[in-house]
């Protein structure tokens, strides 16, 4: 199954004894298009505050409907306080720690050695496995947020595409699989869908993402209007839709 990132932002996160707000963004890791982290906004709960919750943490299945978690409210209340901007490995180990959770970094797959964050966490011999200290104050510059990338170019190797204006996400392995872009300023209004696999370069100063494909391969892509038609059923599961 595939999500709409923009469809489940602002859906209601809760915990096993309660809301605790709901979703305000996605945190992803450039490099593998991972969402490492959700932002979740706790409203009038914590007076505002926005916490950072692992994929570990989520249980079950995830859509507009909401978003359920395998913590209590009083666990999240006492989280560390932390942000994107700034976030360091040492910062995000204790983050993790504090959950029970083993680090996502350590292994050749998008989850360690896993494909997905519950096999992940299903496989952990022990509570926190300690590794990579050695950059443990070195900034995290490889973690986005999909806010921030909504709406930078796309750069083909040819010339330039258009605007990213969503993302695909996976129900069970948290990945980006697809940026839809709008390509209205140049082809008329066809919005396409990019792979994420194709994106060489993110140039945060410049606002742009640069692919390895030309232009035409892009005007070629599947348009989002034919999603039902160009997603295998193993991809989106019964049923799919955009709403």
């Amino acid at each position: 199954m595939l999500h709409l990132a923009h469809k489940i932002k602002g859906t209601t996160v809760r915990a096993r004894d309660g809301e605790v707000g709901t979703l305000d963004d996605f945190i992803f890791e450039q490099s593998r298009w991972a969402v490492r982290y959700l932002v979740v906004d706790t409203g009038s709960w914590l007076d505002g505050r926005k916490v950072l919750l692992s994929p570990m943490a989520v249980e079950g299945r995830w859509d507009r409907s909401g978003i359920a978690l395998s913590v209590r409210k009083e666990r999240v209340a006492q989280s560390p306080d932390l942000e994107v901007a700034g976030l360091v490995r040492r910062s995000e180990t204790a983050l993790l720690e504090y959950y029970g959770q083993p680090v996502y970094w350590e292994g050749v797959n998008i989850w360690g050695m896993f494909d997905t964050p519950s096999a992940l966490l299903s496989a952990r011999e022990e509570p926190i496995l300690r590794r990579g200290n050695a950059v443990g104050d070195a900034v995290v510059e490889r973690l986005r947020s999909t806010e921030e990338i909504k709406g930078y170019h796309l750069q083909a190797s040819d010339g330039e595409i258009g605007h990213v204006d969503d993302f695909l996400i996976g129900e069970e392995s948290w990945r980006i699989r697809y940026l839809v872009v709008d390509t209205s300023n140049w082809i008329g209004g066809k919005s396409v869908l990019v792979g994420t696999d194709i994106v060489e370069t993110v140039d945060r100063d410049g606002g742009v993402l640069r692919v390895t494909d030309s232009r035409e391969d892009i005007r070629l892509s599947p348009t989002y209007e034919s999603i039902l038609d160009t997603l295998s059923p193993a991809e989106t599961g019964p049923p799919f839709m955009f709403v």
